[in-house]
């Protein structure tokens, strides 16, 4: 039987701490070296090679894009781009319902085989793509 992971262990397992466990998305190692996104199953494309990612932000609200983790998202996406050279690691998640909005997690884990790098951000919403990569 698989491992059932808490998001707090699933963003440990790569040596970051949320800082908010109900509205951080995202995280960094303290020392900056890697940046972690908790990323939803569906809203991949595994159609194209490599793999695509896009975080749909159409139809949000300005509410929702202030929210304190969109901007905390924004800010490690951000950090990503001009500190990791635009890559990140992934917790797969994948939402009870994916037609809910909000949406709620049904389950997470640390997807220890992917790694992804920004393809696009927009920083006033937060909107942003990436692509698989093969690291040595």
């Amino acid at each position: 039987m698989a491992k059932e992971w808490s998001k707090i262990e699933a963003f440990a397992h790569f040596g970051a701490a949320l800082t908010n466990l109900r509205w951080s998305w995202s995280a960094r190692t303290t020392d900056g070296g890697t940046v972690i996104l908790a990323l939803w199953s569906d809203r991949f494309s595994r159609k194209k090679t490599p793999t695509e990612y896009e975080e749909a932000i159409g139809g949000r609200t300005p509410e929702w894009i202030a929210r304190p983790g969109n901007r905390e998202r924004l800010r490690n996406l951000i950090w990503a781009r001009d500190h990791c050279d635009g890559m990140f690691r992934v917790v797969m998640v994948r939402a009870k319902d994916t037609s809910a909005d909000p949406r709620e997690i049904s389950d997470c884990f640390p997807k220890d085989d992917l790694f992804m790098r920004i393809t696009y951000l927009n920083e006033a919403t937060g909107q942003f793509g990436a692509v698989a990569i093969v690291r040595d």
